[in-house]
């Protein structure tokens, strides 16, 4: 009988310890998924921001050279756009209203890749952190200090930014894209800004 005692209570401490181990493992688990679920969420990030750097670095690379160039220059440039990109712009850095649409003022054009953070599927304009810039060689039509620049018609290109913008073609929400732009200077007497750089987007590969 003693015997017989003796194991059930080795095996009731056994049961005991069981249940203890699993309710240990549930709490460690309940700590460290939430943990390692935003580490992998911010290292995707960390990503796809370095993707948008790359991408608009290219284009902006690509203006620089088209400018440059000048009238009857033409560059092709192939990126990948990552995943929640969801606008790309060639644009001045203020609108007509002297309001900042982007981060700086800086008197050049810039290239700006925006997200979609919270997945309404525009760009998330009102967030400073959901958007990458990089200046071009092109003067805006403004200065530094806001004030217009003159004779911007004819000294500041129109970029037909457009064409840079990720439509519903090319949204980028659920996949990553490869995109191959061309960029063209021309010059058309008549226009009231004669100077343009033409833009051609094509969205090449889903990734």
């Amino acid at each position: 009988m003693i015997k017989f005692k003796g194991a059930r209570v080795r095996g009731q401490l056994s049961i005991e310890f069981i249940i203890v181990l699993a309710g240990l493992l549930i709490i460690l688990g309940s700590i460290t998924l939430p943990m390692y679920e935003r580490a992998r969420g911010d290292a995707q990030k960390s990503v796809n921001l370095a993707d948008a750097k790359e991408a608009a670095t290219a284009l902006a690379n690509a203006l620089n050279t088209v400018y440059a160039g000048g009238v009857g220059a033409r560059q092709t440039v192939e990126y990948w756009l990552p995943k929640g990109v969801a606008a790309v712009y060639a644009r001045e850095n203020i609108d007509d209203n002297g309001t900042p649409l982007s981060p700086s003022r800086n008197g050049r054009m810039e290239v700006q890749v925006w997200f979609d953070l919270d997945g309404d599927g525009l760009p998330d304009f009102t967030n400073r952190e959901a958007v990458v810039v990089v200046e071009t060689l092109l003067p805006s039509k403004w200065y530094e200090n806001g004030e217009l620049r003159p004779n911007w018609e004819n000294e500041c290109p129109l970029v037909e930014a457009e064409n840079l913008k990720v439509g519903p073609a090319y949204k980028t929400l659920t996949n990553r894209t490869r995109h191959r732009t061309t960029f063209t200077y021309t010059y058309e007497l008549g226009r009231p800004r004669p100077r343009r750089i033409l833009v051609w987007d094509e969205n090449m590969k889903v990734a």
